[in-house]
């Protein structure tokens, strides 16, 4: 099957000096390249489950980090004394 590729001028300068150096010819490399590229083990896409999970932890952390934070503000203690000292804590 022939179809047209558009790729960056220095790719295509790559390519070609990569497939004279081979013996090959463009096609010969492009369709090896992607032969090897389409035998590689997909990595599913994360679900929405799993994205939803992963936002709620990050902003439950982020809550928390917030109240230290606040905590802090409002305490005599620095804001970097406060969070060392609840560290330590846990």
């Amino acid at each position: 099957m022939k179809t047209t590729l558009e790729m960056p001028d220095n790719l295509f300068r790559r390519a070609k000096a990569t497939a004279a150096k081979r013996g090959q010819s463009l096609k010969q490399l492009v369709t090896t390249a992607l032969e090897h590229e389409l035998a590689k083990p997909s990595k599913p896409a994360a679900s929405a489950k799993a994205r939803n999970a992963r936002a709620e932890a990050w902003l439950s952390e982020f809550d928390e980090l917030s109240r230290r934070i606040s905590t802090a503000w409002n305490s005599d203690m620095g804001a970097v004394e406060a969070i060392r000292e609840q560290r330590r804590d846990l």
